[in-house]
């Protein structure tokens, strides 16, 4: 998979996504309700992601995020869901999975490393077809306000684009 290998990504990784996955690789200190609460807030935040939902979506993410890009710069959560919004506005199918490479847990906050791969599609005249897919390694913070987990924190570590596809026709493909 072009892009993959300058991760590090191991196959069975890219596999795991391929199929439509959570996996979960090294895992240090892990209590299982922790996890399984943090992976049903991924499961929300991917389905509020893909259905275009943003009020949705922000809820995930707590009211004093720090984001820090893969270009070093640092946004707010404000800041974040313009720019998500104007994703919402231009893309017409996403998708994504991903791979959590480590979890450690710090008092009310956990600390997870992710492999993440998403695909994008965009069509234009009705025919015109272009795809592409984002490969992202990031570390993101939780925290528990009000009862449930939310994202405090995210430090993008690596991020690369990759055009997939350009096509003609009447009806676009899934990734």
């Amino acid at each position: 998979m072009p892009g993959a290998a300058g991760f590090g990504v191991r196959e069975e990784v890219i596999t795991s996504w391929r199929q439509g996955g959570i996996h979960s690789g090294t895992v240090m200190n892990e209590p299982s309700t922790t996890t399984a609460e943090l992976d049903a807030q991924h499961a929300e935040a991917r389905a509020a992601f893909e259905a275009r939902d943003l009020s949705r979506y922000r809820a995930i993410f707590a009211p004093e995020l720090r984001y820090r890009q893969a270009n070093g710069r640092v946004i707010g959560r404000e800041e974040l869901m313009k720019d998500v919004s104007d994703q919402f506005r231009k893309l017409d199918r996403v998708s994504s999975r991903f791979t959590r490479e480590q979890i450690e847990f710090d008092g009310d906050r956990a600390i997870e490393t992710l492999t993440q791969i998403a695909w994008a599609g965009v069509t234009a005249f009705l025919i015109v077809h272009r795809a592409w897919e984002v490969i992202r390694k990031a570390r993101y913070t939780w925290r528990k306000l009000e009862g449930r987990w939310c994202i405090e924190e995210v430090e993008i570590l690596d991020e690369r684009v990759v055009p997939r596809r350009v096509w003609f026709g009447f009806r676009p493909l899934d990734h």
